[in-house]
């Protein structure tokens, strides 16, 4: 028998997501210039958008991040075991839960409150302890977590231990919008009842709208990750991830074949197809399918777009690789989905949605390539 030398990993014919920590760092300090003398900290909730917190946050912490969000108190605790040393602050920005106090204490962790009952909770448990700083959430019209305005004259009576009072923007895209400027004015109104501290309101989007809403701190995501094209306009804003799928089987469809689930695409033609190992288990949203009568997404070989043919199903996509000749691709080479001729932005746009969510859905199946330089 001949014995097998390959590791799994040296024939891995999976989709894999490249992910380029130098871009990373470069963005965050593009981020951090553009808004100086304020401090930028890093939005990593959500496993840093799917990119894996541990590599990323180690990453942000490299290019001088010390500030840092997540969403909630497992993803605190998780962030604070890779992160331990006594200058990082991390801000939960889903708050306190019933009976959760001690373990932001005990893991170094500020929560973001943003409730009378998450106030009084925290305030009972530090009667007979040292405070721990907290951060104040106001609710400026966002209809979604902190305190409305009108309890701003009531919060400011505690004896609190404020880090950081921020709010959030609804609509900081939306150019034309008057919101983001009524959200601000209504912030810094409501600061002007506590102690001078850091104040907070721009997301990625808010900060390249004007520089005053930049404050003491700026709170980027997406934009750290490459999407936003927005930003990419202003700053030298870097794509952080690629991503491609192998291309498993090729074959030869004659004219009035149908294609995948429903049989909603019908060739018009003889035609030569691709599938690719990647579908929505793996992310990819069902909403680039095409029919017969409307077109949908598309990706690339070698710059060359190859159109989806049908709906994306579980594991499998079917693409046309008419316009390739024949000696030019083979099984097991692997088809863009994401990268130089396609940005996240684009692919989002075609399957109506937002970078976020193709981000943050991009499934564990799919192996995460680290890339240094």
């Amino acid at each position: 028998m001949t014995k097998v030398t390959k590791t799994m990993r040296e024939i891995d014919y999976t989709a894999f997501l490249e992910i380029d920590l130098h871009a990373l760092t470069e963005n965050y300090k593009s981020i951090a210039k553009f808004v100086s003398p304020s401090v930028c900290a890093a939005t990593v909730k959500a496993n840093a958008y799917g990119l894996g917190i541990k590599t990323i946050s180690k990453t942000l912490y490299n290019a001088g991040c010390r500030y840092f969000f997540v969403s909630d108190l497992n993803e605190g605790i998780s962030l604070r075991e890779i992160l331990t040393t006594p200058d990082i602050i991390i801000y939960v920005l889903n708050g306190l839960m019933p009976h959760t106090v001690e373990y932001y204490e005990e893991y170094n962790l500020t929560p973001v409150i943003g409730s009378m009952e998450e106030l009084n909770e925290y305030n009972d448990y530090v009667q007979q302890k040292e405070q721990f700083p907290i951060a104040i959430h106001f609710d400026t019209g966002f209809s979604r977590l902190g305190f409305n305005k009108e309890m701003a004259v009531q919060v400011s009576k505690y004896n609190l231990d404020i880090n950081l009072i921020m709010s959030h923007l609804a609509s900081a895209e939306e150019k034309l919008s008057l919101m983001p400027e009524n959200q601000l004015k209504q912030l810094l109104e409501i600061c002007k009842l506590f102690k001078k501290q850091y104040r907070s309101i721009a997301n990625s989007a808010g900060i390249i709208r004007n520089s005053r809403f930049h404050l003491e701190m700026v709170r980027p995501g997406i934009g750290l990750y490459g999407g936003y094209e927005n930003i990419q306009n202003i700053l030298e804003i870097k794509p952080v991830i690629k991503l491609y799928a192998p291309i498993i089987q090729i074959k030869n469809i004659q004219k009035n074949s149908t294609i995948g689930y429903g049989a909603t695409y019908t060739a018009e033609k003889d035609m030569r197809i691709a599938l690719i190992s990647i579908g929505y288990a793996d992310g990819i949203p069902r909403s680039l399918s095409s029919t017969s009568t409307l077109s949908g997404g598309q990706f690339f070989y070698n710059g060359i777009p190859t159109p989806i043919l049908g709906r994306v199903s579980m594991d499998i996509i079917a693409i046309d690789i008419s316009e390739i000749p024949r000696n030019k691709m083979q099984r097991g080479e692997f088809i863009e989905i994401i990268g130089s001729n396609q940005n996240i932005d684009k692919l989002s746009e075609n399957a109506d949605t937002i970078s976020y969510e193709i981000l943050t859905r991009l499934n564990t199946r799919i192996r995460k390539i680290y890339k240094y330089a």
